[in-house]
């Protein structure tokens, strides 16, 4: 009876393992990374709640820890990374003169750009590593976590399909593209401490970053719906550097 609780943590890490493979499925065999995006953001959902109950159950194992690696990997390291791969092409696409480019008549820089995205689930990898063997704070994490990595790629392809022209020029922007996954790779390589949205019991004192955000994050997913999801990460990703350069500020 004792091993029963454990088994509900690791059903719902298994869930989000199995969402990240019906995302792979979808981008290769229905080419619909919409579809994909939203199975991703399911399967964070489900990441989310693995925590929450282990934590609850006090179910927390070695076991379950190497699960969820091996599920977030999966879901936040390859799925997106076939998204970019996918994201890439597109660019390439809408760059091409006639819409006539495809794979097979690549050019060398072509496919250097098409390799880049498979950048990031090497990142997600060597992230998740250095996340099972480093000691890590309840107040933040080493790094921009692999899950809020995924899940800014996929609610960038979101807004792949806005009728915003301005916001679409930038997305199928080659340079804003490359800049983007560079940027997501240094942050989950680095050791910039990012804030952990663990809450420390309901107080305001002790959870006052995290309400902010959670706040803030609500208001920009109400206010611009599907879209706010990727601005929501966003403001999460920047409010996270700014509490960091100020708290090195204060101590120096």
């Amino acid at each position: 009876m004792k091993n029963i609780k454990y088994i509900f943590p690791n059903a719902l890490t298994l869930i989000n393992l199995l969402l990240g493979c019906v995302a792979i499925t979808v981008v290769f065999k229905a080419q619909n990374e919409y579809n994909a995006a939203w199975l991703i953001i399911f399967a964070a959902i489900a990441d989310l709640l693995d925590g929450m109950v282990a934590r609850l159950l006090n179910a927390k194992s070695a076991f379950g820890a190497q699960l969820d690696s091996l599920a977030d990997m999966v879901s936040f390291g390859v799925a997106p990374a076939l998204i970019i791969f996918n994201w890439f092409n597109l660019i390439l696409i809408e760059m091409s003169t006639g819409s006539n480019f495809d794979l097979t008549s690549a050019g060398f820089p072509q496919n250097i750009v098409l390799l880049c995205s498979l950048f990031f689930a090497a990142a997600a990898g060597l992230r998740l590593a250095k996340f099972n063997t480093t000691p890590q704070s309840d107040h933040t994490f080493k790094g921009l976590t692999t899950t809020a990595a995924g899940l800014i790629i996929a609610s960038l392809w979101l807004l792949i399909n806005t009728e915003n022209e301005f916001v679409r020029s930038i997305i199928l922007n080659i340079y804003f593209a490359l800049f983007l996954l560079a940027v997501l790779i240094m942050l989950m390589l680095s050791n910039i401490p990012m804030l952990s949205l663990k809450f420390h019991g309901i107080s305001l004192k002790n959870n006052f970053d995290r309400y902010i955000i959670i706040v803030i994050s609500s208001l920009l997913i109400l206010f611009f719906r599907v879209e706010g999801i990727f601005f929501s990460l966003a403001f999460y990703v920047l409010f996270s550097l700014l509490i960091n350069f100020l708290r090195k500020r204060e101590t120096a």
